[in-house]
């Protein structure tokens, strides 16, 4: 057999088959909406608080911060519940109460009903991510089918956040707020019936269905607890009664939760799921990754937005571009990890992801929208690679009854990455100049310093990472 041939019979074995597209696709698809519905609502707060008559910061802050925070709290319930209790069930209702939740948001008559809709929104989301994930490990097998499936996943997260920008500025305004919210009853209820015929269920079958109440109420108390101190340290102070009132109940439920899952059989999250091939190192990268990404992000929108004078609708573009390197690189970027492997990927990919960084550190007084279509399209091509070698690590030898567990995992490091990203790069342009060019320039001098720390993370654990992919 030629060598053309050889690589021609291999990518036949490595194509996925007509169920399993439309499998991707729904799951893919959801993930999508989740990331979309993350960003969406940033760009549509002006007229929300507008049209629900908001007169202070507090009421605004909380409908932008409730999705995210019942998220994170609720990620690793949901994950063990789809796994005792079937990934495919579990994916379906859940997309049903996203759906109620969203109608709910998008009728909303007081900011309290709206914010009720938001939590609601990000409760099902929590079920929703680490189901659909425990579907794609249970759907398509370890290899580079996987592998390829993960980068199309990670594309379609990468491209929902920043699609939401660009959608919610459309909608608020054609359409209005409202319709932000609205838009998901179609998309989801499509979703749903794709989902119950090209889905099928899994679950871990040899478990009890004991539920862990002790350890679920300690780590959502802890998460949300932490998501909401760093989230809004820089909105009430960070040395305000509610920011330290929040810490002081992080910390200790974290603690409390690891004490307790370690000495649990049936535990909601057992401490053994880290010392297993390279999940926790990559859970760790996929944290500072996610802290770099949405720090720069957030720095760059208000430089472009600020600065720069650009409509909402126009920035939205502009990351629309890195978006679109997003799309194509998640797409073929499996490749590299099956050619090069995955320890030589991820410190290449990270690396890469970094000088996309420092080609914007010196935001200029003028055309600096050159400087940021270069290097986040950059960053972008660096950041898929690298969170699909961090979605490999994190999800491979996992065993079957844990599958939704780890998929919840990697979605608390991105969301855990994100508020922190986010409430670092607030607190560094603070202290160096408010919201101006000497305060933006270092918190991206920031946002770079996180990720090369993740390169130095994959090179501490680089006999983890070499074990994975060779």
């Amino acid at each position: 057999m030629t060598r053309t041939s050889a690589r021609t019979t291999e990518r036949a074995a490595n194509r996925l088959e007509s169920r399993q597209v439309w499998q991707l696709a729904v799951i893919c698809g959801t993930q999508f909406l989740i990331a979309l519905d993350y960003s969406i609502i940033n760009v549509a707060a002006p007229s929300i608080r507008d049209g629900l008559s908001l007169t202070s910061g507090a009421g605004l802050a909380w409908v932008l911060s409730a999705y995210p925070l019942a998220f994170c709290g609720f990620l690793l319930l949901g994950g063990r519940i789809a796994d005792l209790y079937g990934r495919k069930r579990v994916f379906i209702w859940s997309l049903m109460g996203f759906m109620l939740a969203s109608l709910v948001a998008g009728l909303a008559w007081s900011p309290e009903v709206l914010i009720a809709g938001r939590a609601l929104q990000g409760v099902a989301a929590a079920f929703i991510a680490p189901a659909g994930l425990g579907l794609l490990q249970a759907t398509i097998p370890e290899g580079a089918q996987r592998d390829r499936a993960l980068g199309i996943y990670g594309a379609a997260l990468s491209a929902g956040f920043v699609s939401g920008m660009v959608l919610g500025g459309v909608l608020t305004e054609f359409a209005g707020w409202r319709s932000v919210f609205l838009i998901n009853v179609p998309i989801v209820l499509f979703a749903c019936v794709v989902a119950r015929k090209f889905l099928e269920e899994s679950r871990d079958t040899k478990a009890s269905r004991y539920l862990d109440i002790p350890g679920t109420a300690l780590v959502t108390i802890g998460l949300v607890a932490l998501v909401f101190a760093v989230t809004e340290g820089g909105e009430y102070g960070w040395t305000s009664l509610p920011i330290v009132l929040s810490a002081a109940i992080a910390i200790p439920a974290v603690a409390l939760f690891i004490w307790v899952e370690s000495r649990k059989d049936s535990a909601l999250l057992p401490i053994s799921i880290f010392r297993r091939a390279a999940i926790g190192p990559a859970n760790l990268i996929n944290l500072l990754l996610t802290c770099s990404y949405g720090g720069m992000l957030f720095i760059l929108t208000l430089y472009v937005q600020t600065h720069l004078k650009l409509s909402v609708l126009l920035t939205g573009l502009v990351f629309a571009v890195s978006g679109a390197v997003a799309i194509v690189t998640g797409i073929y970027g499996d490749r590299l990890t099956e050619r090069f492997g995955l320890y030589r990927v991820l410190v290449a990919a990270i690396a890469i992801e970094t000088v996309g960084i420092l080609i914007m550190v010196g935001l200029p007084e003028s055309y600096g929208l050159v400087l940021i279509l270069v290097g986040t399209s950059i960053n972008a091509f660096g950041h898929i690679i690298a969170l699909i070698g961090t979605s490999i690590a994190g999800t491979n030898r996992v065993e079957e009854g844990r599958r939704a567990t780890a998929g919840a995992l990697i979605n608390v490091s991105q969301q855990l990455g994100l508020a922190i990203g986010i409430g670092v790069v607030t607190s560094v342009a603070a202290s160096f100049g408010g919201a101006s060019l000497e305060g933006w320039r270092w918190a991206l001098w920031c946002t770079a310093g996180v990720a090369a720390v993740a390169v130095l993370m994959v090179v501490l654990y680089r006999k983890r990472f070499k074990g994975e992919v060779t």
